[in-house]
C-alpha cells in the first residue's frame, strides 16, 4: 500500500467530521468489546493521524502506532508532542514486507484492510504477532457496490468485506471467541443526491 496519497491528505485529514465521528465509534466499539488494561502492549496498523489509537491509548500500557504514510505519522507525532503523550510511539512500517519481531497483547486496525491487496497474508501476520491470550480487532466497511469511494480515489483494493468470511479466516488462523458487531453506519449522498448507508463492522477475536 503506497503512502503517497495519504501523505498529501494528512494535513486536512482530521477536518472531516464524518471521519472523526467514525473513529470515535470504532474506538468505543473496541473498548466495549475487549477487556483493555493498562498492562497491555498494543499495535495499531494503519494508524493515520491517530484518531482511533489516541482514544484508546489511555487504557493501554503502550501503543506502537504504525503506518506506511510519513505524512500521517508527522501529524500524529505533533499531537503526541502537543499533548505530552508518553505511551504512543509512531513508526513507519509496511508489515507485509518488514515484519516486527515484537509480540503484542492487542492488535487493531480501522478502515485499513480495504487498502490492502493481500488481506489474508496481513491477517496471518497479525495473528503471528499476538501473544497467547492476545486480542485482535479489525474494523472496516461491509461489502458494498463500489459507490462508497469517489471514482478517482486511489489505493482502494476492496469494496468492503463480508465479515462472516473474515471471521472464518480468523478462526482458521487459530483465533477463538471470534465475534462481529456493527459499530457505525456512514451516511453518504450518491451521484443522484440520494443518501445511502454504509455499515462499518468490528471483528474481534482472541488468540488461544
Amino acid at each position: 500500500m503506497s503512502g503517497k496519497h495519504f501523505d498529501q491528505a494528512a494535513a486536512g485529514w482530521d477536518q472531516k467530521q464524518r471521519r472523526v465521528e467514525l473513529a470515535a465509534k470504532i474506538a468505543a466499539g473496541i473498548s466495549n468489546a475487549l477487556p483493555l488494561t493498562k498492562e497491555m502492549k498494543a499495535l495499531e496498523y494503519g494508524c493515520g493521524t491517530g484518531l482511533v489509537g489516541l482514544a484508546l491509548a489511555p487504557q493501554l500500557q503502550t501503543l506502537t502506532a504504525v503506518d506506511t504514510s510519513s505524512g500521517m505519522l508527522e501529524v500524529l507525532a505533533r499531537k503526541i508532542a502537543e499533548d505530552n503523550i508518553s505511551n504512543v510511539s509512531p513508526q513507519r512500517l509496511d508489515l507485509l514486507t518488514e515484519p516486527l519481531a515484537e509480540k503484542f497483547d492487542l492488535i487493531f486496525c480501522a478502515m485499513t484492510l480495504h487498502h490492502i491487496r493481500e488481506v489474508d497474508q496481513l491477517l496471518a501476520r497479525f495473528c503471528d504477532m499476538l501473544n497467547v491470550w492476545g486480542y485482535l480487532a479489525v474494523a472496516d466497511l461491509q461489502e458494498e457496490d463500489g459507490s462508497f469511494h469517489d471514482p478517482d480515489a486511489e489505493g482502494i483494493m476492496h469494496h468492503g468485506f463480508d465479515p462472516a468470511e473474515l471471521a472464518t479466516t480468523l478462526t482458521g488462523l487459530g483465533l477463538e471467541q471470534v465475534a462481529v458487531a456493527e459499530v457505525h453506519s456512514i451516511i453518504k449522498a450518491g451521484d443522484s443526491g440520494e443518501e445511502r448507508s454504509y455499515p462499518v463492522f468490528l471483528l474481534t477475536g482472541k488468540k488461544g
